[in-house]
């Protein structure tokens, strides 16, 4: 997994030895991630992980929850074609 918080990494790493709220909620991930081969965090630049602050910015402007079961939303499609220089997702 991918991320561009350094603090995420930082509480991952110390998952056990926490007193972070957030603690439970990684010791669960911990738990789930068990059913794969392997799995690791590792800190990304913003800017390597358009689409990802991007989806975290439109979720700090809505006032609900969104789901996407039938379409994807214009401004995924947008970021994720601007981030694959192949342009390998299709409309």
């Amino acid at each position: 997994m991918e991320t561009n918080s350094l603090e995420v990494l930082n509480l991952w790493a110390t998952r056990h030895d926490s007193r972070s709220v957030v603690a439970p909620i990684l010791l669960d991930i911990e738990e789930l991630t068990t059913s794969f081969p392997s799995f690791d965090i590792c800190h990304v630049v913003r800017s390597t992980n358009g689409p990802a602050h991007i989806c975290a910015k439109h979720a700090c402007t809505i006032e609900r929850t969104d789901s996407w079961l039938d379409n994807t939303p214009r401004f995924l499609v947008s970021s994720l074609l601007a981030d694959c220089p192949a342009n390998t997702f299709n409309q």
